[in-house]
């Protein structure tokens, strides 16, 4: 499965996220640091040392001195992106107008994108994907090579299982001392209590959350008629009920479940990105980004 569309990454080449969250009294993204490097603002050149990418090599000027030299510039301090991806059952979910599109497939698509975005900015990130079934965990890095094991370990993951319990969240907190922010992608449907439990302890160590839900398009506007097999997947079982005498019912509770949800983030000053997996990646990139960005 090929994660990243060349088409979307021409369309979003524009985009540079500049975080406006704060952990431990830092800026998140972007910052100005004294260190050298390949920048943005050229300072002075240096001879090429080996390691170094080609790509900063200013080859005109070894047009003019047969000798390698490298830019140097000020550079701006990394940000690290964690992001957490929940792999449980009900990410299996399909669009109803696009049935071979999943939330997990649209997941993967969008975090290998935003990756590669990241790549260029010279950021670090890493992926931590959870459900009672498998805990499956990319440690923090960057480059090419890191985006390659990025877009293999999403590609190998499937959804099933329940949110992890406490016992099995407990080794992962360690991976939170260092300063990063997260971004929580999932649906939010099962066991949110847990979910949002998890993003408040992030929050209390200074750990920002950002959360991404991801819907298809009828969880939204429940447009069935007739006679409705509802299934849990996450249970065994299901019941059938008549979708007309459902939908105005469905509705509020679902209005107030997003309500309820959105306020939650809020208050941590984390507004939610509520999108549908029927919506073209570009667009949701550009939502996230300018709801958590600054001056974008």
């Amino acid at each position: 499965m090929t994660l990243v569309d060349p088409l979307t990454l021409a369309g979003t080449r524009d985009l540079l996220w500049l975080s406006r969250h704060i952990a431990e009294g830092m800026m998140l993204g972007m910052q100005r640091s004294q260190r050298r490097g390949a920048g943005l603002e050229f300072q002075q050149y240096r001879s090429y040392q080996p390691g170094d990418p080609i790509r900063h090599i200013d080859w005109k000027l070894f047009a003019r001195s047969d000798r390698y030299f490298v830019r140097e510039a000020e550079q701006e301090s990394q940000m690290h992106v964690c992001f957490v991806l929940d792999t449980t059952a009900s990410m299996a979910q399909p669009s109803f107008s696009v049935p071979t599109l999943t939330k997990l497939q649209y997941a993967k698509c969008w975090i290998a994108t935003l990756c590669w975005l990241l790549n260029a900015q010279g950021d670090r990130y890493s992926l931590l994907a959870l459900s009672d079934s498998g805990i499956h965990l990319l440690p923090e890095g960057q480059g090419e090579a890191h985006h390659q094991r990025l877009t293999l370990q999403l590609d190998q993951l499937t959804a099933a299982g329940h949110w992890p319990d406490d016992t099995q969240l407990r080794p992962l907190w360690s991976r939170f001392e260092q300063p990063c922010q997260a971004v929580l992608v999932s649906d939010f449907f099962e066991r949110r209590e847990e979910i949002s439990r998890f993003a408040a302890r992030l929050h209390g160590a200074g750990r920002p959350c950002l959360p991404l839900q991801l819907l298809v398009e009828a969880e939204k506007t429940f447009p069935f008629n007739g006679a409705l097999l509802l299934r849990n997947p996450e249970e065994a079982g299901a019941i059938e009920l008549d979708a007309k005498s459902q939908r105005n019912a469905y509705l509020r509770a679902f209005a107030a479940a997003q309500k309820n949800l959105s306020a939650r983030f809020a208050s941590w000053e984390y507004p939610l990105s509520s999108v549908t997996i029927e919506q073209p990646l570009e667009q949701t990139l550009r939502k996230f980004i300018a709801a958590h960005g600054q001056g974008t």
